[in-house]
């Protein structure tokens, strides 16, 4: 059956200033009974998160305006909670097809799937696939790549590439057992960052 998740990254912190943002962001969902302040292995899937709060409902899509509302997740179960994930971290739907990326020089996108007469019997671009993946990987790991875009021919560094459903960034909010998150809950993130650039995605693992 496998996990779902809702993923939300930052994608103007720094590895520096990623710790104290990610606590700026818990404070204020414990302020708002989205999240209690206590930590539990229930909460994340292979570690430790914030369990939910009473008010969690107030963060999903089609749950109301209130966490009195009565709604919950699909399942109508409560979620398990969120992790917050600090340091370079690659986010996307956890089975690694991420669809789309573009260039942060000409803008042009670059799919990775599509019918079988441009992308052959598999509907994907394998070898684009693992031209991004490789890179983000040595970008997590703490070295440096760039991406040359087959539209222009400027390279430029993996981190600046915008990514459909995907983003690489070193301060990550991980809900696990969470419906798709109201826009409400992805603005009160940001006003937490500051007003910093937020991104969301879902997943399964």
């Amino acid at each position: 059956m496998g996990t779902y998740f809702e993923w939300v990254a930052d994608l103007d912190a720094t590895e520096a200033d990623a710790p104290e943002l990610g606590r700026r962001v818990v404070d204020t969902l414990v302020a708002r009974g989205v999240l209690l302040r206590e930590m539990s292995p229930d909460a994340a899937l292979g570690g430790v998160g914030h369990l939910p709060g009473p008010a969690w409902a107030d963060t999903i899509a089609g749950s109301g305006s209130g966490s009195d509302s009565g709604l919950g997740t699909v399942s109508g179960e409560t979620p398990w909670g969120m992790s917050v994930t600090v340091g370079r971290e690659v986010y996307d739907g956890g089975q690694g097809g991420v669809e789309a990326v573009t260039c942060p020089r000409c803008s042009v996108r670059r799919s990775f799937f599509g019918p079988p007469e441009e992308f052959g019997p598999t509907c994907s671009d394998e070898h684009g696939l693992r031209w991004f993946y490789d890179a983000a990987a040595t970008w997590r790991d703490g070295g440096a790549a760039d991406l040359e875009c087959r539209a222009c021919g400027v390279a430029a560094p993996v981190a600046e590439w915008s990514a459909d459903d995907a983003a690489l960034a070193c301060l990550g909010l991980t809900f696990w057992g969470w419906d798709e998150l109201r826009p409400e809950a992805i603005g009160w993130i940001a006003e937490a960052t500051g007003g910093h650039r937020i991104v969301r995605g879902s997943g399964k693992v």
